[in-house]
């Protein structure tokens, strides 16, 4: 930092008639960086993990030192950047560049409006503001989806079961492929049966897989007033189950190829960078999602924050 002599020098006074002013060396500027989707988004990086349901940002900022008198850069030196927020931090990679730069990196959980500028004497630097909330998911998602049987896609006999007032098809209730496995089902009456508990495990086929429940008669089932899931009822190709070390419960994301969805559900199965897209009822809806070529693939996915 410079000082400047301003006015006329007297040696007969005691407090004289020369007042120094402070003048700033150094100029910065900052730029959001543009990232590998190809816009300024922050990303979430791939080993990060949601605390109190919420997700971690990461921004990187290059900014730009120059020397106030003559605009050229000034290489080898290192300051610091903070936000006027106190949740988040502001990481440096370094010193100075010979181009003058350095990138700095905003780090937080915290969405939002916030300021950058500098703690550092001898640097001008404009309050930068920046607002958080989208981002990218640095790594992609394997997308699968799900869905809740339909009892007329069944053809067994009609049968008792535990707390229902109705006889349904015995393998709609107690098959590997009906409410015994998936949990939910809608009846020919258009209801839905939810399953309740299911002790006694399975009876297995001759390639160890489930067939149908081991003991059925201690089975109890309810009707239910929709299709709910972990966190919220599903809808229809809008609804989805996440890991919520991912994906906050209840948060909205955008997928690639799908568009918006909302995370309303978990899954055992549903592990890190898995998205089950929910499709609705019966076979066809699975049918028909197979041809376009989605499921099994690996999609971008954007974080949009929380749903309303």
């Amino acid at each position: 930092m410079s000082e400047v002599l301003v006015g006329e020098a007297t040696t007969n006074s005691a407090k004289g008639s020369v007042a120094k002013v402070k003048i700033d060396d150094y100029i910065c500027t900052l730029a959001v960086e543009q990232n590998q989707f190809g816009d300024t988004l922050p990303i979430i990086p791939t080993t990060a993990r949601t605390e109190r349901n919420k997700i971690l940002y990461q921004l990187k900022i290059k900014a730009k030192l120059t020397r106030q008198s003559d605009g050229s850069a000034v290489s080898g030196y290192k300051f610091s950047i903070k936000s006027n927020r106190t949740s988040d931090r502001v990481e440096s990679k370094g010193q100075t560049n010979a181009q003058g730069e350095v990138t700095f990196t905003l780090v937080t959980r915290e969405s939002g409006e916030l300021t950058l500028d500098t703690s550092t004497a001898g640097i001008t630097l404009s309050p930068f503001p920046i607002k958080i909330q989208e981002a990218w998911y640095e790594s992609p998602f394997l997308i699968t989806v799900y869905n809740v049987c339909d009892e007329s896609d069944f053809s067994g006999q009609l049968v008792e079961g535990r707390g229902l007032d109705e006889k349904h098809k015995d393998d709609f209730l107690y098959g590997a492929a009906g409410v015994a496995m998936q949990g939910t089902g809608r009846t020919t009456e258009r209801k839905y049966v939810r399953l309740n508990n299911s002790p006694g495990g399975w009876q297995k086929n001759k390639k160890g897989s489930p067939e149908r429940l081991a003991n059925p008669s201690a089975a109890e089932f309810a009707y239910a007033n929709g299709i709910h899931g972990k966190y919220d009822d599903l809808k229809e190709n809008y609804s989805i189950a996440v890991d919520k070390v991912i994906i906050p419960k209840k948060a909205k994301v955008e997928i690639e190829g799908l568009g918006e969805r909302v995370a309303d559900d978990s899954g055992g199965a549903i592990d890190l960078y898995h998205i089950d897209n929910f499709l609705g009822t019966g076979k066809a809806v699975v049918k028909a999602w197979l041809k376009g070529g989605i499921n099994g693939t690996k999609r971008r996915v954007k974080y949009l924050g929380a749903s309303k």
